[in-house]
């Protein structure tokens, strides 16, 4: 049944032109009935206030974000020529997509458990393992906790007068068995060192106990469940970018959240289990004054500023180097999706940014 709208509903929907108030599920988003912002107590017109700031600022970066609370889409808008079926690159989200893809293939007995050794996974790199007893320890485990203990520099540049790990991979033939063939230069478990190609490992695993590519691991086994129908994985020299290559629309981005939000139930069906979806979110590394970090999950270390603007310490996020984030905030009930691309050295409309000052200080 259709809901007439008041004048000030109207004027918020014009604004937010992805919402639809007439309909409690809009053929083309079947998932979260539609609400206006006030319903679930949230300030629309300070949401609009964030609406303005993105417009008027068309070199920030931010182009779309979706507003998921207590189980209602609202707010969705798009920026700067992009709309709902709109592909967004998502950067290092694919870090946290591979984890939850992880999640699925230990549920269905692909992998044995994070415990478990790599090695017995990858039978083509059998002897790269064999050579390197260190090697032959790293666990799934590690490989999420970004403590693999494989040499990786992903941070300098030729700036620096070096090219970094990211640069090489690129350029190699076979990206997998560049960074299998990494040098162990720590033990497994111990040093945190970031590696967005991490994924890529993951990814082998499930390719080669699944039997298909990694693509349609994701698809046929994971997103057909979420609804999910349209994301693209780049290709690069003949690699499939598993790791930092995903592209999908923000709705299907703010799915995942939801999907964690509700520790791997999807409306009564279990996607991931419990158990595995709260172990993913767990603090496993500090890594500095703002942040920690759990399996392929951001956590706000408890001396962040951002704590101020949140009355409990739960929040969790996937993050590219970018303006792409997914961030889930339990004791709120919130899920907010945020994509971008920031190539602006000097910046100031961040999602970080927006989510603090907008989304949240609406809350009321």
């Amino acid at each position: 049944m259709k809901v007439y709208l008041s004048i000030s509903l109207l004027i918020f929907s014009l604004i937010v032109s992805g919402c639809y108030y007439y309909d409690e599920l809009p053929p083309d988003q079947n998932v979260w009935p539609v609400a206006h912002p006030t319903s679930v107590a949230l300030d629309a017109d300070r949401l609009m206030s964030m609406d303005s700031v993105i417009r008027t600022n068309p070199n920030e970066a931010v182009s779309s974000i979706v507003v998921i609370k207590e189980g209602q889409l609202v707010y969705e808008n798009y920026y700067f020529g992009t709309d709902r079926s709109t592909l967004f690159d998502l950067g290092g989200i694919g870090n946290s997509i591979s984890n939850i893809a992880l999640g699925r293939a230990v549920d269905m007995g692909l992998i044995l458990s994070t415990d478990d050794s790599l090695y017995k996974y990858l039978p083509e790199y059998a002897q790269e393992f064999e050579d390197d007893p260190l090697k032959k320890g790293i666990t799934f485990e590690h490989i999420m906790t970004m403590k693999s203990g494989l040499s990786w520099n992903e941070f300098t540049s030729i700036f620096d007068g070096q090219e970094n790990d990211i640069d090489q991979i690129i350029r190699s033939d076979n990206w997998v068995e560049y960074l299998i063939t990494k040098p162990v230069d720590a033990l497994p478990g111990r040093r945190f060192s970031h590696n967005r190609a991490n994924p890529l490992l993951i990814a082998a695993a499930i390719e080669s106990q699944y039997g298909n590519s990694y693509k349609t691991f994701l698809q046929d086994e994971l997103f057909q469940d979420l609804g999910v129908n349209d994301f693209q994985i780049s290709e690069f020299n003949g690699n499939a970018n598993n790791a930092w290559g995903i592209s999908m629309t923000t709705l299907d981005l703010a799915k995942l959240g939801y999907l964690y939000l509700n520790e791997g139930d999807w409306f009564g069906q279990e996607i991931i289990s419990q158990e595995y979806a709260e172990a993913s979110v767990d603090v496993q590394s500090s890594v500095d004054y703002t942040n920690n970090f759990g399996w392929m999950w951001w956590r706000y270390a408890d001396t962040s500023n951002f704590l101020s603007a949140l009355s409990q310490n739960d929040a969790f996020f996937a993050a590219g180097v970018g303006e792409e984030r997914l961030y889930v905030i339990p004791h709120l009930d919130l899920v907010v999706a945020i994509t971008g691309k920031n190539e602006q050295v000097d910046f100031t409309v961040t999602a970080p940014f927006l989510l603090r000052n907008y989304v949240l200080d609406a809350i009321q």
